[in-house]
């Protein structure tokens, strides 16, 4: 039994249900919501229906059904809009009118509108003029091939009007239901054009008529007087002004109602049909008595009517001889002597009837074509004339010349228009009583009629009219008459009037119809951006459909040529004649069940031949118009199908591409794809969150890049539940996927699986994805997130699962790492590798997807580089020619690389790493603890294992240290890429699977863009793959098995974890800087109960730096500001609270910078360290404000100097690339005048002589020195956090502590110098013995001998010292600086001396010192990429990046540019940021209040009983 049936097509074009006044499909169905259930249970009693009650809202009775087809009727539109509005607003009213039926027959509602809407302006004014260029031969080609168009598109839209009930919208929704939206959409937008650009082409015909042949005194720029291109000009601009005014009009009319336009219809219609009878009664009456019709010509030239008022050259009266105006117009003077044109002399003046009349025999004359050149002559044929063709043209004005250049092709662009129209009669389709029969019937015998007129008239015209006149197109020759009115009969008035109307009726009628399509095709929603245009006035007037079509049709106003406007509607009109017959063609074709129209004489031949003979036309007319009006229609259809037509008409073209892919996928069941035709066919496995919404969209974005819009794709994702209850869940979940693919442009298909857990979901997606032969080969599945934590566990195992799978399916799987880190589609990149690992054969998986990728613009310029591994046995050299010619022969550019790996011993920390973990894993299984408490014990183990073993230094920058796995994506590659516990990793290359067949689905996968990866291939027929990773029975051993002894315990997982461990520095080495690493992975681990434990975390290589600087931070800074008797709170709180602030916000704001990814900030401990180093810049700048400023203006001192200080390192370092270890520049330096800025706006003038409490005490100067202390014992610390690991952070370590040794002691023997009682000063103590700390710094890491390195310690002591002595006083005394801790000495000064020595350090680097390293220290001085150099050194340092190529001088420039541009920006901050501390609302304390902790704090009662008694004794001392 069939249940929910689909509605058939007897159900379209119902009453509209929305209500909007535009006729639309609906169906018949009658829902009855608003009845009650009361209502419904009476309607169905005794009728033996209530089994159906509940279905009957959707569902209803047969009877119902029937009533509603009897009784169906479409209301009108257009004329009747106004009268159902009324009606509309009336309702209110007890009793309503009923509407009446629609009762128009066919004659006055298609046949008449037709023929009205045919005959036009064409008819009237150029086809005379088409049949004296084109001939009648000619024209009468042009004729049936138009009339032959229209009449077989008359055929095909007969044939779709009577298949079911057509609305009231003409071509577009004919072709819209029939061809789906987006050809909809296209059409009808060509055929509003086209229909808007016949407005514009009436309305320039009403005004020739008006301006030329009724009141030429009208122009505004006259012509009289004007000759070639100024009179033309002077014609076209008053076309321009006349036709604007007289579309106002027209639109004012339209706007204030239609129902005027359709009471004046009749009038304009008898207009037409009255001008017609004329003219076939002035071709009778030339039969009988040809009318006198005078045209005067000079030799076979035809002259102007307006240069002669008699047609001789003299004429004699009383036996004189005078000369006339013709003579005087050709000749200097009157007189019979005067120099006369050559021509003129040469030839004589013949004077011939116009209209020799329908017996004169004037046909065969005019039989055949004779196209002109813009500006020739109108001559005769057969008449003499004497030319000299040396002789220059002259008086060419006094001849009628050839407007334009014609030919045969312009003929039929123009006359065109005049052919259209047939649509009026499908335009009222609701307006008629039987629509199915008057369609066909009235628009076929209309066409048969106006065919007949044109086709008589072209015969007629070329019997009657002499060819001259034909060809003078605006009645120049003969007194400026239009030439058709002078054949008419009774008099020409009645045709120069009748055209008149015509044209003015045409012109309202294009101007009502237009908009209302337009209306119609908005209030579709095909077309996002046109859906303002559905609106209107309350009554459904189409308002501002009308002012856009007024605004279109100006522009066809201001081309104000006739001749070149006809051609550009002709396009669009024959476009949607051309989509009319693919309509039927198709529908006829496709043989839908559907398609059954009432209308039987058609045929899909008949239909492809008007098809082909409009797009013939098309090319015809302008081949370039044709071009740009099929580039409107495709831009679009283009448009509408990139923003998803949400329609679904039942069309056509939906029907072929169901044939077409059934036709296919049934080729696709004959055999498997060759290898050359593979590719992969990708299932993407997504997951979903609890809103379903798609929680790794950066898989699509990797997807559009691989696939390119090619073969298939499945974005799949599960959700967990039952189908009854979860289906809104899926539903939701597949709206969410499908509107991704859509913004990442994937083109696929989407798949949602409900099942109860997620395991068995993912199972069956990859089970039963895809349909017949077209189903997927590769699955690809991000790699779990945060996979160590436990609460991820599941997660992962299922991902383990998921790896099993596609293995026993023989499927490639693709596993994108740290995948949110991977470029958008929008990104590009401009340089860089692809780096391919190929460890094992995977029947070339691995060469193809770098291929792919590079097929897209994101990847387009990166290059491809190939690495493989040999071992102890294997020839590199050989087996890189043989890469090299495998390469060649897959016709792939790539850069070859043969790395060998030894089998050497296994390392020390492999095997004690993986003793310790094994050993312990083994005992807290059998404890059977919890699983909170095995991971504080594994936790302490590794904790306790970092002091038992010796790591190794990695040799990647320091730069690019990671936060905590979990919390950051943006890791170091190569150590995300197997770097995973230990347990589990033994267990991931535990086992491999060998059933893989050597195809192309072998599985692999692509990393991140920084390099991580996490793959899996098989290695069957590789044998050294074998021998490496092969699985023993040894290695399934009791786990439980308590034995300590190494031969005991899973050695093979030692040996894999120690390859792992070798191949990932490899790695590391080698494509650190790739932005994509592909490399093969071992298969998935046979053991299914896997237990994974934590591994060692970068956290365990930063935190002590971290912990160092911490302490530099909040105890070292806070109590070296303590040293005021009475600002020790100030001092250390004031320090704590600006730190910890200053530290959150230079998170943000570094982060921003820095460490930003997918618009996330990622966090880990070297966010801290930097964020610390913020924080020391901020509060050396404190130093300098010190116990003059409040809390508050210290934070805000911090919130605007860590965005400022972010920034310049960020420009800096980005743009000038510097060497600054020590933070030399960027640290002391910036923070040193940026508090001089501050300090120097907020001068206090009274505190110049000193003040009472600037003053120290014994406790306090003992804290201070603590401070000092702290921040001695840290700094190496300090200096050496962000150095790279290895030598370098070791002479960083060795140079500070030197650095820091030295000014020590040079600052006790210069505080014993230079103080007057030769004893040691406290202040000397607790800040110059740090200068050495700071003076080394720009070249800390740098190969500076240790004698440098104390001699810079010396001479930073020594300038800070003297600074304290002489300069601070100076800049308090003469330049308003009070610099309170004296921060310009102990960081300005000794940062100068250390930018210095940095300068002259690396002028000084060269290989003879550094050898190679040298590139590794200074990386901007390594060569650039592709230099052969680099390729040398790269052979000698192993993982060694492209540089910039700078010299040691290019780098010192920059380094001095670092210093001038970081102090000069550091000044004008500080500057700026004093002036905001200066605020009254900041509460600064007042002169007598500071350095005192009282305004702030609760103090001691007697904190100020020392200096109370000081003032005291000081007071009894001045009295005596």
């Amino acid at each position: 039994m069939l249940n929910n049936i689909t509605d058939c097509e007897e159900g379209e074009g119902g009453h509209n249900s929305q209500g909007d006044g535009n006729p639309k499909e609906s169906s018949p169905f009658i829902n009855s919501s608003a009845a009650s259930d009361a209502e419904k249970s009476q309607q169905y009693d005794g009728k033996n229906m209530a089994l159906f009650e509940e279905e009957m809202d959707t569902s209803p009775m047969v009877s119902s059904l029937l009533s509603s087809l009897a009784n169906y009727s479409n209301l009108p539109t257009g004329s009747k809009e106004h009268e159902e509005e009324e009606n509309n607003e009336e309702g209110a009213r007890p009793s309503k009118k009923p509407v009446k039926a629609p009762q128009l027959g066919t004659l006055m509602g298609v046949y008449l509108p037709c023929i009205q809407n045919i005959f036009g302006v064409i008819l009237f004014l150029r086809m005379t003029w088409m049949v004296g260029i084109g001939g009648v031969f000619g024209s009468f080609v042009i004729v049936f091939m138009c009339c032959s168009t229209t009449m077989l598109t008359a055929i095909s839209m007969s044939a779709i009007a009577t298949n079911g009930v057509v609305p009231a919208g003409g071509s577009y929704y004919m072709i819209s239901r029939s061809l789906g939206p987006e050809f909809g959409g296209a059409v009808g937008i060509c055929f509003y054009l086209g229909t808007t650009f016949a407005g514009a082409m009436y309305i320039l015909g009403c005004i020739e008529i008006l301006l030329i042949y009724i009141i030429p005194q009208a122009a505004i720029f006259k012509i009289e007087g004007l000759e070639g291109a100024e009179a033309e000009a002077a014609l076209l601009n008053n076309m321009r002004v006349y036709g604007t005014i007289v579309l106002s009009l027209m639109a004012l009319v339209v706007f204030v109602g239609v129902k005027y336009v359709n009471k004046l219809a009749l009038l304009f219609l008898a207009c037409v049909i009255l001008s017609i009878l004329a003219v076939y009664a002035g071709v009778i009456k030339t039969a009988i008595d040809p009318p006198v019709f005078p045209v005067c010509l000079l030799g076979n030239r035809t002259l102007l009517s307006k240069g002669y008022d008699v047609c001789a050259k003299v004429i004699e009266i009383d036996n004189e001889t005078i000369t006339t105006k013709l003579w005087r117009s050709f000749c200097d003077s009157e007189s019979l002597n005067a120099t006369c044109d050559e021509y003129f002399t040469n030839n004589n003046v013949t004077e011939i009837q116009g209209i020799p009349g329908v017996t004169s025999g004037i046909l065969a004359e005019n039989l055949f074509g004779n196209y002109l050149e813009k500006g020739v002559f109108l001559e005769k044929r057969g008449l003499a004339s004497d030319v000299d063709p040396d002789s220059p043209i002259t008086s060419s004005n006094r001849y009628v010349l050839s407007d334009i250049t014609s030919f045969f092709t312009l003929l039929v662009g123009i006359y065109f228009p005049s052919v259209t129209g047939i649509m009026a009669g499908s335009n009222r389709s609701g307006d008629l009583r039987d629509a199915q029969k008057s369609i066909p019937i009235g628009t076929i015998a209309a066409i048969t009629t106006t065919s007949t007129v044109y086709m008589s008239c072209v015969v007629l015209f070329g019997a009657c009219i002499e060819g001259v006149v034909l060809r003078d197109k605006f009645g120049e020759g003969v007194s400026g008459n239009l030439v058709i009115g002078t054949l008419a009969w009774p008099s020409p008035w009645v045709i120069v009037f009748g055209s008149f109307f015509s044209t003015c009726g045409a012109g309202l009628q294009s101007l009502t119809g237009a908009p209302r399509l337009l209306q119609a095709i908005s209030r579709d929603g095909i077309i996002p951006f046109l859906r303002v245009f559905g609106h209107g006035k309350a009554n459904g007037e189409p308002t501002w459909a009308l002012l856009l079509t007024a605004s279109i049709c100006e522009i066809g106003i201001i081309i104000a040529s006739l001749d070149a406007v006809a051609p550009i509607l002709s396009m669009f009109f024959l476009m949607c004649y051309m989509f009319v017959n693919l309509a039927c063609a198709l529908q006829t074709l496709l043989r839908t069940p559907n398609w059954r129209p009432r209308f039987k004489f058609y045929h899909w031949a008949l239909s492809f031949l008007g098809m082909s003979l409009c797009l013939s036309l098309m090319f015809i007319c302008s081949w370039y118009y044709a071009i740009v009006a099929m580039g409107i229609a495709t831009c679009i259809y283009k448009y509408i199908e990139f923003c998803g037509a949400e329609k679904e008409w039942g069309d056509g073209i939906r029907g072929i591409s169901l044939s077409a892919a059934r036709f296919a996928l049934m080729r696709l069941e004959e055999g498997p794809p060759h290898t050359k035709n593979w590719r992969p066919q990708i299932l993407v496995l997504v997951s979903v969150d609890a809103d379903q919404n798609v929680e790794q969209p950066r898989l699509l974005s990797l997807t559009n890049q691989l696939k390119a819009g090619k073969g298939l794709t499945i974005v799949g994702t599960a959700v967990q539940g039952t189908f009854l209850d979860n289906y809104t869940e899926a539903q939701r979940a597949d709206q969410s996927l499908r509107k991704l693919m859509e913004m990442e442009r994937v083109k696929g298909f989407s798949q949602v699986v409900i099942s109860s857990n997620l395991r068995d979901a993912t199972s069956h997606l990859i089970q039963v994805g895809g349909l017949g032969g077209l189903k997927h080969n590769t699955v690809m599945v991000s790699w779990p997130r945060n996979w160590k934590q436990p609460e991820y566990h599941q997660q992962f195992r299922n991902f383990i699962e998921v790896v099993r799978e596609t293995t026993v399916a023989s499927m490639a799987l693709l596993v994108p790492k740290n995948i949110s880190s991977y470029p958008s589609n929008g990104e590009r990149f401009t340089e860089g590798h692809i780096d391919v690992w190929w460890i094992v054969h995977d029947g070339g998986m691995l060469m193809l997807l770098p291929f792919l990728l590079r097929q897209h613009k994101v990847w387009r310029k990166c290059k491809m580089r190939i690495f493989t591994v040999a071992q102890l046995d294997d020839n590199s050299i050989q087996m890189k020619k043989d890469l090299i010619t495998f390469l060649y022969h897959l016709r792939i550019d790539a850069v070859v690389e043969v790395v060998e790996l030894h089998d050497s011993d296994i390392s020390v920390y492999t095997y004690e790493k993986t003793l310790i973990m094994e050993q312990r894993s083994q005992i807290l299984k059998q404890m059977h603890l919890t699983k909170n408490e095995m991971e504080r014990e594994i936790q302490s183990i590794t904790d306790s294992s970092r002091g038992s073993i010796r790591r190794k230094n990695p040799s990647a920058s320091r730069s690019q240290h990671s936060a905590e796995e979990g919390t950051s994506v943006a890791e170091r590659p190569e150590e995300e890429s197997l770097a995973v516990s230990n347990s589990i990793q033994a267990q991931l290359i535990h086992s491999k699977n060998a059933s893989t067949p050597t195809s192309p689905t072998s599985p692999t996968s692509p990393a991140g863009p920084a390099g991580g990866a996490a793959t899996w291939t098989d290695n069957r027929g590789a044998d050294k793959g074998k021998n490496l990773f092969a699985a023993s029975p040894e290695s399934v051993k009791d786990l439980f098995n308590m034995k300590p002894e190494w031969e005991n315990l899973n050695q093979s997982d030692v040996r894999r974890m120690h390859t792992a461990m070798r191949l990932n520095e490899l790695i590391m080495k080698k494509s650190k800087e790739a932005k994509l690493v592909l490399l093969n992975m071992p298969g998935p681990p046979k053991n299914r109960n896997n237990h994974t434990n934590p591994m060692d975390n970068a956290v365990y290589k930063d935190y002590p730096f971290f912990a160092d600087i911490q302490v530099m931070i909040f105890l070292g800074f806070g109590c070296l500001l303590a040293f005021f008797r009475l600002y020790g709170f100030g001092g250390m709180v004031f320090n704590f609270l600006t730190a910890t602030f200053a530290i959150q916000w230079a998170i943000l704001v570094q982060g921003y910078f820095q460490f930003s990814h997918d618009g996330k900030i990622h966090l880990g401990v070297i966010n801290l360290i930097n964020a610390e180093f913020a924080c020391a810049v901020v509060l050396i700048s404190f130093g300098a404000v010190l116990g003059k400023t409040s809390p508050l203006q210290l934070l805000v001192m911090a919130l605007l100097e860590v965005p400022v200080f972010a920034v310049t390192e960020w420009a800096v370092l980005k743009y000038l690339k510097i060497n600054d270890a020590g933070g030399s520049i960027l640290i002391h330096l910036f923070a040193c005048y940026f508090g001089l800025g501050v300090t120097f706006v907020l001068y206090r003038p009274h505190l110049n002589d000193g003040h009472a409490k600037e003053n120290t005490s014994y406790q306090s100067d003992i804290l201070s020195v603590m401070g000092t202390l702290f921040l001695w014992v840290f700094w190496p610390s300090f200096n050496s956090a962000l150095t790279l690991g290895g030598d370098d952070q070791h002479r960083a370590i060795l140079h500070t502590f030197i650095g820091l040794s030295a000014s020590t002691l040079t600052a006790f023997a210069l505080s014993v110098m230079l103080n007057k009682n030769g004893k040691l000063t406290m202040a000397d103590i607790q800040n110059v013995t740090l200068a050495g700390g700071v003076t080394v710094g720009a070249s800390v890491d740098m190969m500076i001998s240790p004698a440098a390195a104390y001699a810079l310690g010396v001479m930073g002591c020594t300038a800070c010292m003297l600074g304290y002595k002489y300069l601070s006083p100076l800049l308090a005394r003469r330049f308003r600086i009070q610099d309170q801790c004296g921060i310009h000495n102990l960081h300005g000064l000794t940062g100068l001396i250390s930018c210095a020595a940095g300068i002259c350090a690396i002028l000084a680097a060269d290989e003879e010192v550094y050898g190679p390293s040298l590139y590794e220290i200074f990386t901007h001085r390594a060569p650039v990429e592709g230099d052969p150099k680099l390729q040398e050194l790269q052979m000698l340092i192993p993982g060694l990046r492209p540089g910039l190529g700078r010299t040691a001088r290019e780098q010192a420039l920059f380094q001095v540019a670092a210093v001038f541009s970081t102090i000069g920006v550091s000044a004008l901050g500080g500057v700026f940021t004093g002036f905001i501390l200066k605020l009254p609302y900041l509460a600064p304390p007042s002169d007598d209040f500071c350095f005192d902790d009282k305004p702030y704090f609760d103090v001691p009662p007697n904190y100020d009983s020392p200096l109370q008694l000081y003032s005291k004794t000081a007071t009894d001392d001045s009295a005596a």
